[in-house]
């Protein structure tokens, strides 16, 4: 977070850095994700963007893939209040638009997986809900767990501090309700990764580390669920 404050965002408050060297930040928490991927798998995976088939879409973009095994997408929300050319643009909260991201990754996910998933898999989680209290998952849940390609999304998210308007702070955004819109995102994944940050004294700090890691929503564990889902399938 030291890096990416000190050469992308401090220039970007400042006005220093292009707009479409900007918009690369989401293709550059891509390749970290990726390559934390290959590293934990001690070399056994690369994932990489690609375009693959869906069920009713004929392509999706996604930012990683290994096959159609697993597949994933990597996302960065948010950004500091900023000067371009004489005006003073305002912060951009995470929530400004992330309830149209999370409904595009939730269809990605079940797009791919009804395109991919075997008759076999789709059969036993409808013969199982006959059972359901035997489930480890409600059905739907489980469907998502045992379907092909394992879905895993990663975010990076950026809190704004907000302003101060008539004594009340405004535009802020609200951490525990992030949280629990990516608690339900994870109803349609195999896995979320989040980390969440706000700026603090001209650095960034990590935000509600504790809560992340208790709702099973960290990086680290979601990229250990994704190797484990490629170690079963792969092969």
């Amino acid at each position: 977070m030291d890096i990416f404050w000190k050469h992308v965002e401090s220039r970007r408050i400042s006005g220093n850095l292009p707009e479409g060297d900007y918009r690369q930040k989401g293709n550059a928490f891509r390749d970290f994700i990726s390559e934390l991927i290959y590293i934990r798998s001690d070399g056994q995976y690369r994932l990489v963007d690609i375009r693959i088939p869906g069920y009713t879409e004929k392509n999706h973009d996604v930012d990683l893939a290994y096959l159609h095994v697993a597949v994933g997408e990597v996302k960065m929300t948010g950004s500091p209040a900023h000067r371009r050319g004489n005006a003073l643009q305002k912060e951009r909260k995470t929530q400004s638009d992330l309830d149209k991201r999370l409904k595009e990754v939730k269809f990605t996910a079940v797009d791919l997986e009804l395109y991919y998933t075997p008759t076999n898999v789709a059969k036993d989680v409808i013969l199982s809900v006959q059972d359901e209290e035997k489930l480890p998952n409600p059905w739907w849940e489980e469907w998502i767990k045992l379907s092909v390609p394992g879905f895993y999304s990663f975010w990076a998210s950026r809190l704004a501090s907000g302003r101060i308007k008539y004594g009340k702070v405004v535009n802020a955004d609200n951490p525990s309700l992030l949280l629990e819109k990516f608690q339900n995102l994870s109803r349609y994944n195999n896995a979320v990764g989040l980390f969440m940050f706000k700026e603090d004294g001209r650095r960034y700090i990590p935000v509600m580390e504790d809560e992340i890691k208790k709702s099973s929503l960290s990086v680290d564990d979601a990229i250990q669920n994704l190797l484990n889902f490629l170690d079963k399938h792969v092969g």
